[in-house]
């Protein structure tokens, strides 16, 4: 399944139950602001999935429930109708499979799911009770733009990023310089130190996000140097400038 069956099956105005596979069955995420996401975050997470490298799976067993798979197989979620879920899946806790027709579950005794968060969930998911709609330039807040900023620093500063030379607008370059200085006095304390938001312009802080956003689609955050909100904020805007 692509992600636009995906989008055929995702209902964006709907909630949805999360449960992440373990090998002893389906257990809720440990965070409990992932445990029920509405069907925009899920299309996200969908389109994250899909779209990672290598590129994960995504199939349905039933019209109420979809599945993802990270490419490397460490990750298996799954997405169910909250209406569904409170009235077809085993209500007893530690079991969240599907009821059969006659409407018990064999899961007595059976031993309870690990529930230990895998790796990489929460960049999957995104910030617990985001709810965010895609982002666009025009949305972001000077905030926004200095977590970015940082986020372009980090990302430049990469080896495999450096060794490839992706190529970036032409008036990053000085302003990634810029930027280190600024970030050295600030990190430093120094006592002439000025904030990012102070020591450049609107539009120069947009050319640092376009940048941070290529750095991204190019090579991803393969030594997990950027926070959570970095890497939302840069999911979001690869979804609302990418194909639909």
């Amino acid at each position: 399944m692509n992600y636009a069956a995906a989008r055929q099956v995702i209902d964006p105005d709907a909630d949805y139950v999360v449960h992440v596979r373990s090998d002893t069955g389906w257990t809720a995420p440990a965070d409990p602001g992932h445990r029920q996401l509405p069907g925009l975050d899920v299309l996200l997470a969908a389109r994250r999935v899909l779209r990672a490298d290598p590129a994960g799976t995504a199939w349905c067993t039933s019209a109420e429930a979809l599945h993802l798979r990270s490419g490397d197989g460490r990750l298996w979620l799954r997405f169910v109708l909250a209406a569904v879920a409170e009235t077809d899946l085993c209500p007893r806790p530690g079991c969240a499979e599907f009821l059969p027709d006659s409407g018990r579950c064999a899961c007595a005794g059976q031993p309870a799911p690990d529930d230990r968060a895998p790796a990489g969930l929460w960049r999957v998911l995104g910030l617990a009770d985001s709810a965010m709609v895609p982002l666009t330039s025009s949305d972001l807040t000077r905030t926004d733009l200095v977590v970015l900023a940082r986020a372009c620093h980090l990302l430049a500063q990469q080896h495999h990023a450096a060794s490839a030379r992706t190529p970036l607008p032409a008036a990053a370059r000085p302003l990634l310089e810029r930027l280190a200085l600024v970030l050295d006095d600030l990190d430093e304390g120094r006592p002439h130190a000025v904030d990012v938001d102070v020591a450049f312009r609107r539009h120069e802080l947009l050319t640092l996000a376009d940048a941070a956003l290529a750095l991204y689609r190019a090579h991803g955050d393969v030594d997990d140097v950027l926070g959570r909100p970095s890497v939302l904020l840069l999911a979001h805007l690869a979804y609302a400038s990418g194909p639909h």
